[in-house]
């Protein structure tokens, strides 16, 4: 058979029309994009100059008895 008359030789029947297949595929994609950047913000976030130290212990007493 001549590739010239099969242009489509290899592939699937129906696969150039798999809208579930790209929409999951695209899906997958945005979800690790999405995870990256989460995953960049906390990083970020953790890193950053403004977070030295943790914050001390509050040294005054609460403004009530705990209930027992």
């Amino acid at each position: 058979m001549d590739a010239a008359v099969n242009q489509h030789r290899g592939r699937h029947r129906g696969e150039h029309r798999d809208p579930v297949g790209t929409a999951l595929t695209s899906l997958w994609g945005l979800g690790h994009i999405v995870a990256l950047t989460l995953l960049g913000i906390a990083a970020q976030h953790q890193l950053g100059t403004g977070h030295e130290a943790a914050a001390p212990p509050a040294r005054s007493l609460p403004d009530h008895e705990p209930a027992a």
